[in-house]
């Protein structure tokens, strides 16, 4: 390199240790440095550090993650979790249970079919239940005097899920008690097959899975509302009120 030339030659002259020979020897070192870096940065390519990858967002709305059909034993236990021997399941009814992401927070939920046990009438009307009682049929009536279960009541029990594990997680204990909406042909319905069935008809906003059935003659859905469960009715459906969300994600209005 010329660098390393010149200073190979300028060492075999005898200079004599003026001031200005001196600045001459730091200008040669000057340039025997920048030719060295200047190879260097030559050899070597600077190291581009690649763009982070950009993050996909998607539309889809969640969904629960996949869990075993829901078996007698395992359902009795989530019963007795929330009600105790206050209630037992109403093995009667085929179906008795349904499981579903009632109220769209991908958790798996389960509804189950109850009847009261009669000796424990008391605390299953107890002022400040573990459970929250609502009659989807009456709910613009006002509630004068309190809404109580009667003996002969047949009720469904809509356990809403708590994490991966859904109902069956042990800390699942959030629960809507409803009277009057035991029907028949109870099916688990997503909320697209809601909309092709009702196409043309107006429909309520859907968070997640609904309970198709006939009810009092009349075919229609149990559908999570917010803050309760409601019944659908296609021929007498207008519009719900506005509600407090008390568990569950933002809601969207199923497309007909």
């Amino acid at each position: 390199m010329m660098g390393q030339g010149t200073v190979r030659g300028l060492s075999n002259l005898k200079l004599k240790p003026t001031l200005s020979n001196r600045y001459t020897i730091c200008l040669v070192a000057l340039i025997a440095a920048c030719s060295f870096l200047s190879g260097c940065s030559s050899a070597k390519k600077p190291i581009v550090e690649a763009p982070p990858s950009p993050v996909i967002q998607s539309d889809q709305p969640q969904q629960a993650s996949p869990l075993p059909p829901p078996e007698l034993n395992a359902v009795r236990d989530a019963v007795k979790r929330v009600f105790k021997d206050n209630a037992v399941i109403d093995t009667s009814r085929h179906p008795s249970f349904f499981a579903g992401d009632f109220n769209g927070d991908a958790s798996q939920d389960v509804a189950v079919i109850l009847k009261p046990v009669p000796e424990q009438l008391a605390e299953l009307n107890e002022e400040f239940p573990a459970w929250i009682l609502r009659d989807p049929l009456a709910e613009n009536e006002p509630r004068v005097p309190r809404l109580r279960v009667a003996s002969n009541d047949v009720l469904l029990a809509v356990i809403h899920g708590y994490g991966a594990n859904g109902w069956r997680d042990p800390q699942a204990t959030q629960t809507y008690l409803l009277k009057n909406v035991v029907g028949s042909g109870i099916e688990v319905q997503q909320a697209k097959e809601v909309a092709r069935v009702y196409q043309g008809k107006k429909l309520p906003r859907l968070r997640g899975d609904v309970l198709g059935e006939v009810l009092t003659k009349t075919p229609g859905y149990l559908y999570y509302a917010s803050a309760t469960y409601a019944w659908y009715d296609p021929k007498t459906f207008k519009d719900e009120p506005e509600r407090g969300v008390v568990h569950g994600p933002p809601v969207e209005r199923v497309k007909k």
